[in-house]
């Protein structure tokens, strides 16, 4: 057996995707109604292959935006401009009979036809004296008429969609998105991205574009329930029986549940333990996940403020909850004024989450690494 068929660390696909099913089925029923999704979670929380799950359980096409390397407004366009013709091409067929439709709604964008590849191929000129956010309306606006003409669906993934609010002219391209969205009857759009809190507040302030556009999917840990059906299921094809209770809840404890980890961990014990594993089989296999993310994790780790890396600790060690108090702030060295704003900008960065019990870790790994007094720089 290949570990990596039940614990990959990219997208997790077939026999590797664990549970989810409420989360899928939620996401294909917007899909269903016509319904906009912001989707939030943490990194390396699995929600492309949330995506991608949901894609195939339902038939209706869609095309995926990854705005990763957008550092532009014309970066944005292009990448938007690419994935309606895509979406034309699985959807429309031959458009060129829908030529009325197409002069009706494009004033900037200019169209041509074609056929290449797989799909039938419609290509949209760009006008020199257009800005970006113009098109990008356009284009989306063009694609949610053809599907009414030809009543059709179609699904538009914007991942890693923080970016653009990072970008000079981002607001522009947001209320283009709007002007569209609020209106579409067939044109669904998911907005997905690895930072929670920007994404936040690209759609909770009431001064943004986007605001109030979409239903909300927050992604949080599986539960392990869940994972001990998966984990069971995966060691009974390795090793012809279930996993040790203690080694499961070992898992369970120093991943704190953290999708990828879970597979980084399960991925190096499944693969170096010839006969079923004991705890001291999962102790040495975590110490090498940690040993392996150990230098990347400290450099971004040394990177922090003083105050941020306190805080860190701090919370590492499993105070997170009583962190606006003197003792608190007395155990930092920081002072109490300071403890907000610092905070605040390790949520910013993703370092860590607000829980109903008080601050926690995103990533398992730094708990390990920063329990301890003294740790390896």
């Amino acid at each position: 057996m290949n570990p990596r068929h039940y614990f990959p660390l990219g997208k997790a696909s077939g026999e590797a995707f664990c549970n989810r099913v409420e989360e899928t089925q939620k996401l294909i029923g917007n899909f269903k109604n016509g319904k906009h999704t912001l989707l939030s979670a943490p990194r390396r929380y699995g929600k492309s292959s949330l995506c991608e799950r949901a894609f195939e359980l339902t038939t209706i096409p869609s095309a995926k935006l990854d705005f990763h390397l957008a550092v532009s407004d014309k970066d944005v366009e292009r990448i938007i401009i690419n994935g309606v013709i895509e979406l034309v091409g699985k959807t429309i067929g031959a458009v060129e009979k829908l030529s009325a439709v197409l002069r009706k709604y494009t004033k900037r964008l200019k169209p041509k036809f074609g056929v290449g590849g797989k799909y039938f191929y419609l290509e949209l000129a760009i006008a020199d004296d257009s800005s970006p956010a113009e098109n990008i309306a356009e284009a989306l606006l063009l694609l949610e008429k053809l599907l009414q003409e030809k009543n059709k669906q179609a699904i538009l993934l914007f991942d890693e969609f923080q970016e653009i609010g990072q970008i000079k002219k981002g607001r522009g391209i947001e209320g283009a998105i709007r002007h569209v969205g609020q209106d579409t009857q067939k044109l669904s759009f998911i907005f997905s991205g690895s930072n929670p809190h920007v994404l936040k507040n690209m759609f909770e302030d009431e001064r943004r574009p986007l605001y109030k556009l979409c239903r909300k999917l927050m992604l949080g840990s599986i539960s392990d329930v869940h994972y001990k059906e998966h984990l069971n299921k995966a060691s009974k094809a390795m090793w012809n029986t279930l996993l040790d209770i203690e080694v499961f809840a070992y898992i369970m404890e120093v991943t704190e549940r953290h999708p990828y980890y879970i597979n980084y961990l399960c991925d190096v014990l499944w693969e170096e333990s010839k006969a079923i594993p004991h705890l001291d089989s999962a102790t040495k296999a975590w110490e090498a996940v940690v040993e392996e993310e150990r230098s990347d994790l400290l450099k971004d780790f040394f990177r922090l403020t003083e105050n941020q890396r306190k805080l860190l600790i701090y919370i590492a060690r499993g105070n997170g909850n009583e962190i606006y108090s003197n003792e608190a702030a007395k155990a930092m060295d920081i002072p109490v004024s300071s403890i907000s704003r610092g905070l605040n900008s390790l949520v910013e960065g993703d370092y860590i989450e607000k829980t109903e019990a008080g601050y926690r870790l995103v990533v398992p790994v730094y708990k390990t690494l920063l329990k301890v007094k003294f740790y390896k720089e």
